[in-house]
Formats: C-alpha cells, sequence, structure tokens
C-alpha cells in the first residue's frame, strides 16, 4: 500500500473506540505518497488518545493535498485537536482542510491551535 495516494475510512456510528484510532494513526506513516485522506469517526467512542496518534502521525505524510477529518459527536478534546492542529504546519502541499468538531469537548485551547497553523 506504499503506493496508496487516497483513502477514505468511515467508521460512523461504530464501536471504535481509541484502540483502532492509535491502530490507524500510528500506520499513517507508511503511506508515504498519500495526497488525499478522510477519516470519519463520528458518533464513535474515539478521545484525545486516538485523536492525537492521528495528528501525530499526519504530519509525517508532506504530500498529502486534501484532509477531511470528521470527530462529530466523540470523546476528543482540546489535546486531540491541538495535535490535528499541529500537524497542520508541516504539510506544506495542503490545498484543501476540512475538519469537524461538531458537539466534542474541543474548547478554545483546540480551536487556538488549529486556528494558528492555518498560515
Amino acid at each position: 500500500l506504499e503506493l496508496l495516494q487516497q483513502i477514505t475510512l468511515d467508521f460512523e456510528s461504530t464501536r471504535v473506540s481509541n484502540d483502532g484510532a492509535v491502530a490507524i494513526g500510528n500506520n499513517l506513516q507508511n503511506l508515504e505518497q498519500l495526497q488525499q485522506i478522510t477519516l470519519i469517526f463520528a458518533y464513535t467512542q474515539v478521545g484525545d488518545t486516538g485523536a492525537v496518534a492521528i495528528g501525530n502521525n499526519l504530519q509525517k505524510l508532506e504530500q498529502l493535498q486534501h484532509i477531511s477529518l470528521c470527530f462529530s459527536e466523540t470523546h476528543v478534546g482540546d489535546a486531540g485537536a491541538v495535535a490535528i492542529g499541529n500537524s497542520l504546519q508541516n504539510l506544506k502541499q495542503l490545498q484543501q482542510i476540512t475538519l469537524n468538531f461538531w458537539a466534542t469537548q474541543v474548547g478554545d485551547a483546540g480551536a487556538v491551535a488549529i486556528g494558528n497553523n492555518l498560515q
């Protein structure tokens, strides 16, 4: 899969928790040619641990042009949003970003980290 350029994983309304999100996040770094990623964890048990793993590994995907992440109705808070936000600063090829944190625990700290990395 090292030549994979696009991936969509939709776990909406499943029983996926941090364990699943961490496994996905930790293996993203193997997809060095990835240009487009869509990850949907809406209405799952994913929290900060899973979102941090995803954020920490997204930043290694220097070819990314399109990111769409949905964590609606999850347990993600500021720590997860900060990790996602911080990953953006290393992704110089980005052309499109969609981040959805509707009905989560994300507050000002998470929003500030995302906003500060939109430069």
